[in-house]
């Protein structure tokens, strides 16, 4: 079950940051609306604690 939740964690961080590198468009415009920075930690918060979830429970 943790192990699943790893992975959850890690596509939510994923799709975050691959949210940022494709850049606003009219559907994820509101993501954007105070800069990059919030979209980075959001991403790193889902990503980081993922990683270390999935690896803990190889």
């Amino acid at each position: 079950m943790k192990k699943a939740i790893g992975i959850f964690l890690i596509l939510i961080g994923v799709s975050l940051v691959f949210i940022l590198k494709v850049g606003p468009s009219q559907e994820t415009n509101f993501l954007f609306t105070y800069g990059d920075w919030p979209l980075i930690v959001g991403g790193l918060i889902c990503l980081i604690p993922g990683l270390i979830i999935y690896n803990k429970n190889r």
